[in-house]
């Protein structure tokens, strides 16, 4: 009996039953892999106050500090249902300690921020440095520096934490770590002891001292603080920053931020951290920006104020204390409707990340509409 010819098509199915045995897969069959822009998973989302703090104050209550790691609510982006992914690459969270509360000492891989909200006498212990903290500080802890929390003051205190969480662990680098132990005189095996809180080794308000006036930093100190590279500034004030802010209000400032300035690195000038820039930014009376997009994702924090952003034609309304998502390229331009008030917006950016891999990019829209793009190293 003569065997029937084979055809292109058969040898194309005998080609694709072959694939998963041999553990690869045709390009044709993958779908689209070359995208016109990036796929769309994170979606602009805006967490409001008047949500979060009832259910922060109840869990305050509800929730004992020793029988659970964090007292926090994780902002969870529609985009990424069931995960604590506020963009692609940040996590954002609101924290609350009660009085008297102290969380034992622990680092991890992914850096983190502080932004705090409310209260005063909360603290972070970074490195031995004890770093007080009131409404519009900011305190780093970045990847590797051993540190903990504590509230020693009369009323809760919250702030906003902010984490590349989402990148490290996509990069498969995620690791935390709570053995820390430190040596002690007297110790009977003469080894270090475990801790549970660090022992402070740096004067009151070190970091201020060292690097707190613009411009100078010391030549007689080494600018290394634990085993990563970053700032060794551990916490910026809020009235610094709004000092700066109100000093250059008269100025035209940024079409598509206002007057934006970024928490730098004393020793180098560069971002505070190498995958995250901090920024606050001042939006006068009546200012509207003009409309722009990038590749990278932002978490705001609003300080001051009431307004609201565009993103990709839709109008997203905010106020103090809120916390909203911009993820990456997506157009968006940010409005102060109020006549007499300015808003001040705090922000965290992965933008370092994506200048450092040559990745970065930006489509900003004139006054006439036309779009002019940009790429930057």
């Amino acid at each position: 009996m003569t065997q029937a010819a084979t055809t292109p098509e058969d040898e194309l199915q005998s080609l694709e039953r072959g694939a998963k045995e041999f553990n690869f897969i045709e390009f044709w069959n993958l779908g689209e892999v070359e995208p016109i822009e990036p796929p769309k998973t994170a979606v602009p989302f805006v967490w409001h106050w008047k949500d979060i703090e009832p259910r922060l104050m109840a869990a305050a209550s509800l929730k004992d500090l020793d029988n659970t790691d964090r007292r926090a609510l994780l902002l969870s982006n529609p985009g990424f249902p069931g995960k604590p992914y506020a963009t692609d690459t940040l996590l954002a969270a609101y924290s609350l300690y009660n009085s008297g509360e102290e969380a034992a000492v622990h680092r991890h891989t992914p850096s983190a921020s502080r932004f705090v909200l409310s209260g005063e006498g909360g603290f972070t212990t970074i490195e031995g440095e004890k770093c007080e903290m009131k409404r519009g500080d900011l305190i780093i802890t970045p990847a590797g520096t051993w540190h903990d929390h504590g509230n020693e003051g009369k009323d809760p205190i919250i702030w906003v934490d902010i984490l590349n969480y989402p990148l490290v662990s996509n990069l498969n680098a995620l690791t935390f770590e709570f053995d820390y132990s430190e040596s002690k005189d007297g110790s009977n095996t003469g080894g270090p002891i475990p801790q549970k809180i660090q022992t402070i080794r740096e004067p009151a308000n070190h970091s201020q001292n060292m690097y707190g006036t613009g411009g100078i930093a010391p030549l007689f100190t080494s600018h290394t603080r634990g085993p990563t590279e970053h700032s060794p500034m551990f916490v910026y004030r809020w009235e610094n920053t709004n000092e700066a802010l109100q000093k250059m209000r008269d100025y035209e400032g940024s079409l598509y931020d206002g007057i934006i300035v970024e928490y730098t690195n004393p020793a180098t000038g560069g971002p505070v951290m190498p995958t995250m820039s901090f920024r606050s930014q001042l939006l006068r009376p009546s200012e509207h920006t003009q409309s722009h997009r990038h590749i990278s994702s932002s978490i705001y924090c609003v300080l001051k104020g009431n307004g609201y952003s565009i993103v990709d034609g839709e109008k997203f309304e905010w106020s103090e204390n809120d916390v909203f998502a911009i993820p990456g390229w997506k157009w968006h331009e940010h409005v102060n409707p109020s006549k007499d008030s300015d808003v001040v917006l705090y922000s965290v950016t992965d933008e370092p990340v994506f200048r450092k891999l040559g990745l970065f990019r930006e489509d900003r829209k004139t006054a006439s509409g036309s779009v002019e793009s940009f790429t930057y190293q």
